[in-house]
């Protein structure tokens, strides 16, 4: 008999968390009010903090679900795949897979970021360590096996990649261009393995050296060469008419 009201909790659970993350996509935090959360949800807002101490509490919650959905899809295919390149093409194509897939909640995640409070110490820095624990653990493993550079600032390195991933996604969608998450997976993978230096000209071999011996024996046979020719030029000029 108490099966019941547990099943109805974790129902009405799952639509306030529902209802919040569709109004925590459309508006910034300080924005949004929980009682629009209610209205979606089709509940009074005490109701609300019968599962959830107050807002950021409810925030936290829906970013949590977030997050572990993302690290349950990654997890498993991480792990099936070894190399350095293929592994950052596969982190670089799932986080843009975001952005195809829900590009409110990619903006929201990048805001939310950005926005006045506090970030480091946050529940959402806290859960984006867990997330881009996979791109560092890339980048760590290939200095290791010397598939990058050994003084690899691993910080710096993860920062440029996320950082760059949410610039390129907010001109994408602002622009209302496609994104094409394994087709710029490619590219940006390439672009960072091999950074933006020109790929020197293939040097051209110098002509070898000959042996000394050789070019002392070379020059020999060219004045052999012209002593014969002389000798045949001489003989035609001293040759009389009697003689032919």
């Amino acid at each position: 008999m108490t099966a019941l009201p547990r099943r109805r909790k974790s129902v009405r659970r799952a639509e306030i968390l529902a209802a919040a993350r569709e109004v925590f996509v459309a508006k910034a935090f300080e924005q949004a009010s929980v009682a629009e959360i209610a209205a979606r949800a089709d509940c009074v807002e005490g109701t609300i903090y019968t599962y959830f101490r107050n807002k950021r509490d409810l925030f936290e919650a829906v970013l949590t679900d977030v997050y572990d959905a993302l690290i349950a899809d990654i997890e498993p295919r991480f792990a099936a795949i070894d190399g350095t390149a293929d592994r950052l093409r596969f982190l670089v194509a799932r986080h843009l897979q975001i952005a195809v897939d829900d590009p409110g909640l990619s903006g929201m995640l990048g805001r939310e970021a950005r926005s006045g409070e506090p970030y480091y110490g946050s529940k959402l820095h806290a859960l984006n360590r867990r997330y881009v624990r996979y791109l560092t653990r890339t980048l760590a493993d290939g200095v290791e096996r010397g598939e990058l550079r050994a003084d690899l600032d691993l910080a710096m390195a993860r920062d440029v990649v996320f950082g760059g991933l949410e610039h390129r996604v907010r001109d994408l969608l602002g622009r209302g261009r496609r994104i094409e998450p394994a087709r710029m997976a490619r590219e940006i993978a390439a672009l960072l393995l091999d950074g933006f230096a020109a790929r020197p000209a293939a040097a051209v071999a110098p002509a070898p050296v000959a042996d000394p011996i050789d070019r002392l024996e070379a020059r020999l046979a060219r004045l052999e060469d012209e002593l014969r020719a002389r000798a045949r030029r001489t003989r035609r000029h001293d040759t009389t008419p009697e003689e032919t």
